[in-house]
């Protein structure tokens, strides 16, 4: 079949009008991702058992490794655990007092779990915005008693640093995992094999401190003092559609999660997500 000069003008239209935006899209995806990181399938033991406990501070925290959960979640035999130690109550949303905003994310949190296919959810009431200042003993005692509950092989939580991006309550609940895992490591029996903080690489921090008002103001300029090098990363494109439901379930801080990843809610998700296919972790032990 013979196409006539008009047909081959279209098609060679229409070829562009898709090859352009995929270009784009590969090259901000090249942009903002290191490829030198290696690509992991799993932060799960290859053999039983797969439990993973993500510890966090507030109901949204775990939107930091929402899509690498979404994967973990679809393995056999996986069972995942989101724990946060304050229910956000702090936030700022006009019109709500503490305790309707505590009940409002605790609900909100809840639909982001199922989205992302985690089993089990546990909240604490430490004060929101006042972890520094709360007396460790409460915390770390929770932490402890979390991982003889549900038994995990895998803990994964923030950075005992910087807390992803300058949080002060996100870097105390770091400090205090990896307080906890430090002291019982050792222990006859201790179930955890693996603990991995999430991080970002350089690259997405120096396009994060560009657009996200939240890392501009926030983030630490001395870079000795901000996130750990990451040494393992998760594909989550596959997952867009799950991470952006999560996303989407925290309704009352569709203006924080918007100062921390802007866009995310203008773009549709297997874009959004396909320039940022990455999630990042660096391996503590």
């Amino acid at each position: 079949m013979h196409l006539t000069r008009r047909k081959k003008i279209i098609i060679s239209v229409l070829a562009c009008l898709v090859l352009l935006p995929a270009g784009v899209v590969f090259g901000l995806n090249r942009y903002v991702n290191d490829t030198d990181v290696p690509l992991v399938d799993s932060l799960l033991p290859a053999n039983e058992p797969k439990r993973l406990l993500a510890i966090f501070a507030h109901p949204d925290d775990e939107i930091t490794v929402a899509g690498s959960l979404r994967v973990m979640s679809e393995e056999p035999g996986a069972d995942l655990t989101l724990a946060y130690l304050t229910r956000g109550e702090a936030a700022n949303v006009p019109k709500s007092s503490p305790q309707d905003l505590a009940a409002r994310r605790t609900v909100e949190v809840d639909d982001a779990r199922k989205a992302l296919g985690v089993d089990h959810l546990e909240l604490f009431d430490y004060p929101d915005s006042g972890l520094p200042a709360a007396d460790p003993a409460g915390p770390k005692k929770a932490i402890s008693d979390l991982i003889d509950r549900y038994q995990p092989t895998v803990v994964v939580s923030f950075d005992n640093r910087v807390g992803f991006y300058g949080h002060p309550d996100h870097e105390q609940v770091g400090i205090w995992v990896d307080q906890v895992l430090a002291e019982r490591r050792h222990e006859a029996g201790f179930p955890v094999w693996h603990f991995y903080q999430a991080t970002l690489p350089e690259s997405m921090i120096t396009v994060a401190k560009k657009l996200s008002p939240t890392f501009r103001d926030m983030y630490p300029g001395d870079p000795a003092q901000g996130l750990p090098v990451p040494t393992a990363a998760m594909a989550i494109d596959g997952v867009a559609g799950s991470k952006r439901a999560a996303l989407d379930a925290h309704v009352s801080q569709v203006g924080v999660l918007q100062a921390v990843q802007p866009g995310y809610d203008k773009l549709p998700s297997w874009i959004y997500f396909r320039i940022l296919s990455r999630e990042y972790f660096t391996q503590v032990f």
